[in-house]
């Protein structure tokens, strides 16, 4: 049973919510819609909603166990990561294509963004949809990928990136270069620029050959892509076990705020 209406943002990658109940009020089995959504479709946008960053909180533990962040301001809870950009940003997070925090043992399944302030123009979210970019590989390919892991380090986390931790104080992992998603049983590749340092049991050449090619796969294979205009209360959900993404940084000196939870996953399964 269908319980929300939405449309298509492309026909394979990401839709839009167009209900009029309130995101917080929504019921478990709305919830478990959204989940199924960003499964299936990666992409979830709903607009015009009004959360506080404490709701947001609370919203992120009715989807699972939220990543933390120990050192936020006392107004802004562990469970939501800020994501800023102003007149005084060299860089906004999230400029190379990536999954987030991907480097963990357990990486994130849902992320949920709610956007505060946003630029006029400029500030989108590519997303890249992860089940397309393996489909559309060759057989040969795609039968060697799958015998493949990586090793995903903390270069890219959040609390190494804010000095919070030491890059050996966080966890490496070595994950399938393809993944199963538990919900539908897609495959999707699962390797990417911000966390991914090589392929485990080729020599460096081959690895970082590999690499390239599948990150050129990714950026420049648009069909498989999508981009999100923010506006004032946006939220977006992604489902990272099959999408990625990457946040243009085309709005200088405008500023750009919003409030991320990031929803623990599960191991990857191997394809």
């Amino acid at each position: 049973m269908n319980l929300l209406k939405s449309s298509a943002v492309t026909p394979n990658l990401g839709v839009e919510l167009h209900n009029h109940k309130p995101l917080v009020d929504f019921s478990d089995e709305e919830l478990a819609e959204v989940k199924q959504l960003a499964a299936d479709k990666c992409v979830v946008v709903v607009r015009n909603v009004i959360m506080s960053m404490l709701e947001q909180a609370e919203f992120a533990r009715r989807l699972g166990d939220p990543l933390i962040k120990p050192n936020n301001p006392d107004n802004v809870p562990r469970e939501l990561i800020q994501i800023k950009a102003d007149k005084n940003s060299k860089y906004a997070a999230g400029e190379l294509w990536h999954s987030d925090v991907s480097s963990d043992s357990k990486p994130p399944g849902l992320s949920m963004l709610r956007m505060e302030i946003t630029p006029d123009s400029g500030g989108d979210t590519v997303f890249a949809n992860m089940y397309q970019a393996f489909d559309s590989l060759s057989e040969s390919m795609r039968t060697f990928l799958q015998t493949l892991r990586a090793l995903h380090v903390p270069k890219a986390h959040y609390l190494y990136t804010s000095g919070i931790k030491k890059m050996h104080e966080l966890e490496s992992s070595l994950h399938p270069v393809v993944r199963l998603h538990p919900q539908n049983r897609r495959k999707a590749l699962f390797v990417n620029a911000g966390f991914v340092e090589k392929i485990e049991g080729l020599t460096s050449v081959e690895s970082k050959a590999i690499l390239r090619m599948i990150y050129n796969h990714i950026a420049y294979s648009v069909n498989h892509q999508c981009r999100i205009r923010w506006e004032p209360n946006t939220v977006v959900f992604w489902d990272n076990r099959c999408v990625q993404h990457f946040a243009s940084f085309d709005y200088f000196p405008a500023v750009r705020l919003g409030y991320r939870s990031t929803i623990r996953g599960e191991k990857p399964i191997p394809a």
